[in-house]
């Protein structure tokens, strides 16, 4: 579903996104913080629909779910 809404919104405006504007692509998870290799994979997903900026949200139901989440962050790019 992410996915879609993120693609038909590229579509709509169809490359006509001003230099100075960023996009952000986000994904919430209400529930639980998925495995490290579901994130990774998330992560994957949101930058292929051209976002500038990745954010995603999740519901943290045990300590190594933080972890998890730092994980993530060592493999992404800072610009």
């Amino acid at each position: 579903m992410l996915v879609q809404v993120a693609d038909k919104f590229m579509k709509l405006i169809s490359g006509r996104k001003p230099d100075n504007c960023k996009l952000i692509v986000s994904s919430h998870n209400y529930e639980s913080t998925p495995s490290s290799e579901e994130l990774a994979n998330l992560v994957a997903q949101i930058q292929a629909t051209g976002a500038d900026i990745v954010k995603i949200a999740t519901t943290a139901t045990e300590i190594v779910d933080v972890a998890k989440m730092f994980q993530i962050l060592v493999h992404c790019q800072v610009i």
